[in-house]
């Protein structure tokens, strides 16, 4: 059973739309009106680990639906995999097996076994602040949407290329431009499925 989790919140949306506002209130409304009629959702990760271990892949599936114009019937619905890599530093993680070593003959056994319990819960503490930046915001998703309608098209991923036309079929030239951007640095991206 997969989690899905809605990305278009109130929250997300102020983020978005005061970013639009220092850009132009112009496009602030544009960008306020197509927010109102699109759905984006994303599932729970599916999370892997590099072979070298200096890395984690985190693949979000994706869906991003918008309402049609007044009178048509039906949703336009586009699958993406949202992937983003962490770099992960295991040597910092929280815990030394040498001084859990000497913490474990040292103490009797009632506290040997707290001691653990309180250090499996940092690790895992740990671990899910470093995966909680694999989570996409909806900026990211809609600066990411932005630059995979403007890709070229002469590749041969006869797949890539039905998702930009769907894209330019879901938003015009004109609303796409509402989106923010992303940084050229951003090491994720949206795969279509």
């Amino acid at each position: 059973m997969t989690q899905k989790k809605e990305l278009i919140t109130e929250k997300e949306k102020d983020k978005v739309l005061k970013n639009a506002f220092d850009r132009s209130n112009q496009n602030q409304v544009q960008l306020q009106d197509i927010l109102r009629d699109m759905q984006i959702t994303i599932d729970a990760p599916r999370l892997e680990d590099s072979i070298d271990g200096t890395r984690i892949r985190a693949t979000h599936p994706t869906q991003i639906s918008r309402k049609k114009g007044k009178g048509e019937q039906g949703e336009d619905i586009l699958r993406f995999h949202y992937i983003k890599e962490i770099p992960v530093d295991y040597s910092s993680v929280p815990i030394s097996f040498h001084d859990r070593a000497s913490v474990v003959t040292a103490k009797p056994k009632s506290d040997t076994t707290k001691q653990n319990n309180e250090i499996g819960k940092a690790i895992v503490t740990e671990s899910y602040e470093k995966l909680d930046e694999a989570s996409p915001s909806l900026q990211e998703i809609l600066g990411l949407l932005k630059r995979i309608y403007f890709m070229p098209e002469d590749f041969s991923n006869r797949l890539a290329v039905d998702r930009i036309h769907e894209l330019r079929k879901m938003f015009s030239k004109d609303e796409i431009l509402a989106f923010p951007s992303v940084s050229p640095d951003n090491k994720s991206g949206l795969v279509p499925v």
